[in-house]
This record gives C-alpha cells, sequence and structure tokens, in this order.
C-alpha cells in the first residue's frame, strides 16, 4: 500500500499548481471551503455534495499523484480513496 500524502508546504505547492486550473474547483469555490485544497491528503470539501458541479479533474496529471500512486482522482468531491 502507497504511503499516505503528506499534509505539507511542499505538497501544498505542488497542489495549487493543479486545482488552481481545474475545471471543477474554481467554479466550485471550493478554495473557499474547508479543507482548501490539497484533498488527496485532507479529504473532501465540507461543500455538500449536491452544491458541486462536476466539470472534470486534473488531479491524474499531478505530480503528487504519481508519487503517491493514488486512484479514483476526484479527491475534493469523494476524499481520499477518490472516486470509485
Amino acid at each position: 500500500m502507497p504511503d499516505p500524502v503528506p499534509d505539507t508546504e511542499d505538497s501544498i505547492k505542488i497542489c495549487r499548481q493543479f486545482c488552481g486550473s481545474c475545471p471543477s474547483f474554481k467554479p466550485n469555490k471550493l478554495n473557499e471551503i474547508e479543507p482548501h485544497a490539497l484533498f488527496c491528503s485532507r479529504g473532501k470539501t465540507d461543500q455538500h455534495l449536491s452544491e458541486i458541479k462536476d466539470n472534470g479533474c486534473f488531479c491524474f496529471g499531478c505530480g503528487i499523484f504519481e508519487k503517491y500512486e493514488l486512484e479514483g482522482g476526484w479527491f475534493c468531491i469523494y476524499g481520499k480513496e477518490g472516486k470509485k
């Protein structure tokens, strides 16, 4: 089993590069709601699922995704386990 994604400033920097341009992140204002970013480490947004419009996912291109052998993507919506 891969190591969990560390909740560090280095991870946040990498995350911001991808979340910032993600088609679901900004339109849903996920940066304004806890946990704000690094959903693959911190878990899904506190915003109610019915209020989130899924416009796609950029997680698959993130260096964290590959480094920690993550699966599923859409961590902002589905949490650390990703979309099943």
